[in-house]
């Protein structure tokens, strides 16, 4: 993702992002996973709550993850770690994290299943995953909206090709409550409206 566009994200999703930092719960002293962390909005919140804590931001984009550190270096923030990685396979150590977090980070998995047991064995006993995911299509304003002003009248095409994050988002939900076993689950449903197109 290029940076300007990286940029222009964060700033579309503030409003998201603000409901998502209010559900995470962070406490001050507690250490944070941030999975998919990108440019490090998400986890630069996350080193606010948890000011006597620590977090780590992985994301397999380099290029992401040094804008992260330079907004993070802007903003005098010190427990802020970020490392290069795939969550599914990555090393963390294990038994480290009391919160692990990630704002639309865990949809493309190729192997959910593998990829929350390897989270599952670095969060603690009792740590909590808070997800921000995509509801189905028809749940999406956002989507729903364009598509009937550019294309009154007809059905919604779906993707070409490849991953669809409105269908992964529901599948991603199904295979925690499936396959996370060691993270504690609280479902969390809240319907936050669009507004990109009202601004």
């Amino acid at each position: 993702m290029p940076l300007m566009v990286a940029d222009n994200y964060d700033t579309e999703l503030r409003r998201l992002n603000d409901r998502f930092c209010a559900t995470t719960g962070i406490r001050r002293t507690e250490c944070v996973l941030d999975i998919g962390c990108g440019a490090g909005q998400s986890s630069r919140a996350a080193a606010r709550a948890a000011m006597a804590g620590k977090v780590l931001g992985v994301d397999i984009s380099e290029q992401l993850l040094d804008r992260a550190r330079e907004r993070t270096a802007a903003e005098g923030l010190h427990n802020v770690a970020y490392e290069p990685g795939d969550a599914q396979v990555h090393p963390f150590v294990p038994k480290q994290f009391d919160v692990v977090i990630s704002r639309f980070g865990t949809m493309f998995f190729a192997d959910p299943v593998a990829a929350f047991s390897n989270i599952a064995r670095a969060a603690r006993p009792g740590a909590r995953l808070v997800m921000l995911v995509w509801q189905s299509q028809h749940r999406n304003e956002w989507a729903t909206a364009i598509d009937a002003a550019l294309s009154p009248g007809k059905p919604t095409p779906g993707p070409a090709h490849g991953a669809n994050p409105l269908l992964a988002g529901a599948a991603c939900r199904s295979r925690v409550d499936s396959g996370s076993g060691g993270i504690q689950r609280r479902r969390v449903r809240r319907r936050a409206r669009a507004s990109l197109l009202r601004t």
